[in-house]
């Protein structure tokens, strides 16, 4: 079921009934996953069977059958694998546990020019791998908000597990550390470039301030804020322009600022904003806002030139990806009681019955499909959303991302 919609009409959208969709499977039943070993590698290059513009590569934690992954609160320290899939293909399989040194986490791995990079940190060291083997590690626990592959070379962007101060790392060694800074969005690519922002807090005499800074290719600037900024939620620095969403001493609705232009975020009368970040593109940004209001936490999602669109109370974006065309995302209710949705590009399609989406990273257009990761809320079902067609994948667990490269 497919609706364009404005903010009025979405919030109509949740009262319509789900339509059915055809189901497919895809792949066989996986392999067992108990043997410790990695399966399969990387696709070098296609099978001659045409030109490919995109390859989809999807990862999923998969259990031992029969275990109880959605119940079992200590499943984290259970033993599990994480397998990558390019086109629907299974193409490896990596242990996950202590043993391993690989984590469950879906935020722990990421898939770069078609080869699946993990992080974990042990009690004392951060350990970096490629497909299931180590390329470095060092001292000190740092969980990773961003990670780029140049060649061989690997740069990890990594801020402390105990609290304030971060790392930026080529091959483990270290080009930039601050003892009290955070890492603000992710490390972000512009042509031959890699690029991030951290904020710092000040503490003199007059109180505490904050300061935001840019980095790119290891150099620091610092980013000139107006007077009456009150904080800055999140920012975006590449060769060309700054970018940040702020609050303002005095003013209720949060702003964009943007190539000298301040831009008024409208929100409700009474909400509060809960936090802001900036997705999309230095030449149509997307911020995505948490609210609170007297009904209870929602989301709204704008992109510039577009009309906000607020979904409704109780409605959380979960995962969000911005093509060229616009913003996809999937929003999950916070309870089990209601249907999820799926946003793409100014349409709103319902989840399936008792689905939701898991992790930050599970939504991806590929070749002008949008795929999306869902699981049941039991656990005992996986499917791959496909533009409102479903595909069922055969394991015990969950998509933890999509990725098209």
């Amino acid at each position: 079921m497919k609706r364009t919609v404005g903010i009025v009409a979405l919030v109509a959208a949740i009262m319509s009934a789900v339509q059915s969709c055809g189901v497919h499977e895809i792949g066989k039943i996986l392999p067992d996953t108990s043997d410790g070993d990695v399966w399969g590698g990387p696709i070098e290059e296609n099978d001659g069977a045409g030109i490919i513009e995109q390859i989809c590569y999807m990862t999923a934690l998969d259990y031992q059958k029969g275990y109880d992954w959605r119940a079992d609160r200590d499943r984290d320290n259970v033993r599990c694998s994480l397998i990558v899939y390019a086109d629907g293909r299974l193409i490896m399989k990596v242990p996950v546990g202590k043993e391993y040194e690989t984590g469950p986490d879906p935020d722990m791995h990421r898939i770069m020019n078609g080869h699946l990079y993990t992080d974990y940190s042990t009690s004392d060291e951060t350990v970096i791998k490629k497909d299931g083997a180590q390329i470095f590690r060092y001292p000190g626990r740092e969980v990773i908000c961003g990670m780029a592959s140049s060649g061989d070379d690997v740069f990890t962007l990594g801020q402390n597990r105990e609290g304030a101060g971060f790392t930026y790392r080529k091959n483990g060694e270290i080009v930039i550390s601050r003892e009290n800074g955070w890492v603000m969005g992710d490390l972000r690519h512009d042509e031959d470039s890699l690029y991030f922002a951290f904020s710092e807090r000040i503490i003199s005499s007059a109180g505490e301030v904050w300061r935001y800074y840019a980095v790119r290719n290891g150099k620091v600037r610092q980013i000139a804020v107006r007077d009456d900024v009150l904080k800055v939620w999140d920012a975006i620095c590449d060769r060309r322009s700054e970018i940040y969403v702020a609050s303002l001493v005095g003013v209720a609705e949060p702003v964009l600022f943007h190539e000298g232009r301040m831009l008024t975020l409208p929100l409700p009368s009474g909400d509060a904003l809960l936090s802001a970040t900036l997705s999309g593109h230095a030449e149509r940004p997307v911020v995505e806002m948490m609210c609170l209001s007297g009904g209870g936490i929602y989301s709204v999602v704008w992109q510039e030139g577009d009309h906000p669109v607020s979904f409704p109370e109780g409605n959380t974006v979960s995962s969000m990806c911005c093509p060229e065309n616009g913003v996809c995302c999937t929003i999950n209710p916070q309870g089990t009681s209601s249907e999820g949705l799926i946003y793409r590009c100014g349409e709103v399609h319902d989840m399936p019955c008792g689905f939701a989406c898991l992790g930050s990273n599970a939504i991806c257009m590929v070749n002008g499909i949008l795929n999306v990761g869902l699981v049941s809320h039991d656990g005992k079902e996986v499917l791959i959303w496909k533009d409102g067609e479903t595909e069922t994948l055969k394991i015990n667990g969950y998509i933890a991302s999509i990725t098209a490269q």
